[in-house]
């Protein structure tokens, strides 16, 4: 009987599911369901943003539109290749003879490449959101920050993923690349989500000193 994706459950459902004693889905698929949600936001508030507009400014909406469906494709692709991912570890950890063994070196990095992509994800979502901050209308600029958050959020969820499961990666030199590579992403993450926040915060007062003044 096909069991399914996570991504097609109900929002009940993967809540429940989530909260249950089954391993998956687990904190790769939250990641991808925050970077998803990121996605979601910041495609509402570039949809909502065209009317009087400059036409440059309408050639970055049209651009973080088309960036959102493919981020949100993504998140899809990887929540399922997470749950794929996990299950291959723990079935080949089972029959491994020793932490050597080819196999499950491979499974072990599938733990880690994944959310490593995530975090992929979530920067190029930051990246598009602040993108149209400028561009965004008054009404929907709090959504545009929401996306910002969720956006970083995933990116986080996503590196203590890679980092709780970089002890079991054998291979010294690929765990300390995995590891700066992951730091670097963060501390990226980190800074564009206060850049974002702060152009976003810097257009809502703006918007709110004009009514005052109106």
């Amino acid at each position: 009987m096909h069991e399914q994706s996570p991504w097609e459950l109900s929002i009940r459902e993967f809540v429940e599911r989530a909260g249950s004693a089954k391993a998956t889905p687990g904190g790769g698929s939250t990641s991808a369901l925050a970077a998803a949600l990121g996605s979601a936001m910041t495609s509402m508030a570039a949809q909502l943003s065209h009317r009087q507009r400059t036409s440059e400014q309408r050639e970055h909406i049209d651009d973080a539109e088309r960036e959102m469906k493919e981020i949100a494709a993504e998140c899809e692709r990887l929540m399922k290749a997470d749950i794929r991912g996990f299950a291959e570890y723990i079935e080949v950890s089972e029959q491994a003879e020793s932490e050597q063994d080819e196999s499950l070196i491979h499974a072990v990095k599938r733990t880690i490449e994944v959310p490593l992509e995530l975090m992929e994800v979530g920067m190029r979502g930051l990246r598009s959101a602040r993108g149209i901050a400028e561009a965004t209308r008054e009404h929907v600029l709090s959504d545009l920050g929401i996306g910002v958050v969720m956006f970083e959020a995933a990116v986080r969820s996503a590196y203590l993923t890679v980092r709780i499961n970089l002890p079991a990666c054998s291979d010294k030199r690929a765990r300390e690349d995995y590891g700066d590579r992951a730091d670097r992403l963060m501390l990226r993450a980190e800074r564009l989500k206060e850049l974002a926040l702060n152009e976003v915060m810097q257009a809502m007062e703006k918007e709110a000193q004009q009514q005052s003044e109106s």
